[in-house]
């Protein structure tokens, strides 16, 4: 029977404002200083999030399949005016969204064929917007429209129809007026430096690895690897040569040391692949190509890159052979292998495996030796593993692995011992002491017995976009996330089986 976890997550890198995801665009605080709103507008998503300013707590977190460009708080009142744009060229659709901070009572209209951006308010009274279209893709419209109210509160939706507003049209080329706006991210920090707090917006932890001592080793922002101690303070930090930090992580067995891929300041002209020890952070080996790659390893510290750059077809690598093997510890070189085709031998994202997996023409899953060659196909396919885990337990040898659906197979012959679909797409998983940990698209953390498959705890973590997770040697599983935030969340392990589960 499965065991509960006892606690919820306990955090590294706990720096506030972690719902805006690292990537700030706009701040803005209410006329009375009780609030703070913030928005984070990626392609066609964003986020915003209002936060109490007495302690930078989220008091409502909003997300919009559209950009919200702008945010503008009433001159009087706690109520936060959003203006939204769904950036496409050929079907343009955008909205208003108002809320109240008190209350959380929130009120969307939406606007058909325009986009809005800016929203300014110019009084107690008056609600400006400017409205943005594209003709056949090609012709840029703006016009502007006032909105004009004794009482904004308590609104529903019948008490605005943007599409009956009369609009100014504007001069496409001075079309729109922007209020000054203070850069995000320094008052942000200014805000966190007021409660006591710091801010850096250095997310995006695409790697984590926890260590048997309870260190925790992850990649963000500029960071090709960094060190935290069990009890969160950080240990030491090895920078990158650019902002997207380190990509990968594979701890040597004896954990003194770590290999860590980075890309370098341009991805497609340079990856870095840094051996790190453990103890201090001293680089003890550095191999540098000129392209970008990705590296994978075996348990006994045999690692490869594969040349990963997207040429035109029939160009070829600047350095061919594409794919070489390295010795365990350092980068001497000890085998390698030619294939032109670059979707021909493609690395498989297994962890914790004995062997160099790649799929092979897209149909079949090869181990590839030390020396490069290229063995026959331990088994066949149909759609790419996506994230896999290598386990040997009470069933034997075995893959998980998944994408929509997670799957185990028996290692090497590849035959299925049960599969289950998902509700959300795979980011990563990992396997412990008989359990399956799976974080998946939807921001849950779900876990299965790795046996059969049986599904044992399902938990929602916070908001903050999991990005990697891995399971340390007490059970902890980690979880690295788009904002920076790095969650340690309690284990579940399988103490044996009952009928009654």
């Amino acid at each position: 029977m499965p065991v509960r976890p006892e606690s919820h997550a306990t955090t590294l890198h706990d720096e506030p404002f972690p719902e805006l995801l690292g990537y700030p665009c706009q701040v803005v605080i209410s006329s009375d200083g009780q609030w703070v709103a913030g928005s984070s507008v990626m392609h066609r998503y964003s986020r915003v999030a209002v936060y109490r300013a007495a302690d930078l707590s989220c008091a409502h977190l909003l997300t919009f399949s559209m950009e919200a460009e702008t945010i503008a708080f009433h001159p009087a009142l706690p109520l936060l005016a959003i203006g939204l744009d769904n950036g496409d060229e050929y079907d343009r659709e955008g909205g208003l969204t108002l809320l109240e901070c008190g209350t959380g009572h929130r009120v969307d209209f939406t606007g058909p064929a325009w986009g809005i951006d800016p929203v300014r308010w110019l009084d107690d009274h008056t609600l400006e917007l400017v409205f943005f279209a594209v003709v056949n893709g090609v012709d840029h419209l703006w016009a502007r429209a006032t909105v004009v109210r004794e009482n904004w509160l308590g609104l529903t939706s019948e008490a605005l129809d943007l599409t009956a507003l009369d609009r100014t049209p504007l001069d496409p080329e001075n079309p729109r007026v922007y209020d000054d706006i203070s850069p995000a991210q320094p008052l942000l920090r200014t805000l966190a430096e007021g409660a006591g707090r710091s801010y850096d917006a250095q997310g995006g932890v695409r790697a984590v690895a926890g260590l048997g001592d309870g260190r925790v080793l992850a990649t963000r922002k500029h960071v090709a690897v960094e060190c935290w101690a069990p009890d969160g303070s950080a240990l030491w930090s090895v920078p990158a040569p650019s902002a997207s930090g380190g990509t990968r992580i594979e701890v040597a067995a004896d954990e003194r040391s770590v290999r860590v891929a980075v890309s370098g300041p341009d991805a497609r002209a340079r990856t870095d692949f840094l051996l790190v020890d453990t103890a201090d952070g001293t680089v003890r080996d550095r191999h540098s190509v000129p392209f970008s790659a990705a590296m994978s390893a075996r348990t006994d510290g045999i690692w490869a890159i594969r040349d990963t750059y997207d040429r035109s077809f029939g160009t070829e690598p600047p350095t061919p052979p594409n794919t070489q093997i390295f010795l365990a510890g350092g980068s001497d070189r000890i085998g390698a292998v030619h294939v032109p085709d670059r979707y021909d031998l493609v690395p498989l994202q297994v962890r914790r495996c004995p062997e160099l997996l790649y799929g092979r023409s897209g149909r079949s899953v090869v181990s590839l030796a030390p020396d490069g060659a290229i063995g026959t196909a331990l088994f066949s396919v149909d759609a790419p593993l996506g994230p896999a885990v290598y386990a040997c337990d009470a069933a034997g040898a075995a893959l998980l692995h998944g994408r929509t659906e997670l799957v185990r197979r028996d290692f090497p012959s590849g035959e299925v011992r049960w599969s289950r679909p998902l509700e959300s797409g795979v980011i990563d998983l990992d396997s412990h002491d008989g359990a399956l940990h799976v974080l998946c698209a939807d921001g849950s953390l779900v876990s299965l017995d790795a046996i059969d498959g049986t599904v044992l705890h399902r938990r929602p973590l916070p908001p903050y976009q999991p990005l990697s997770l891995h399971a340390a040697p007490d059970g902890t599983i980690l979880v690295g996330t788009t904002a920076g935030q790095i969650l340690r969340c309690p284990t579940i392990r399988v103490q044996g089986r009952t009928d009654d589960r």
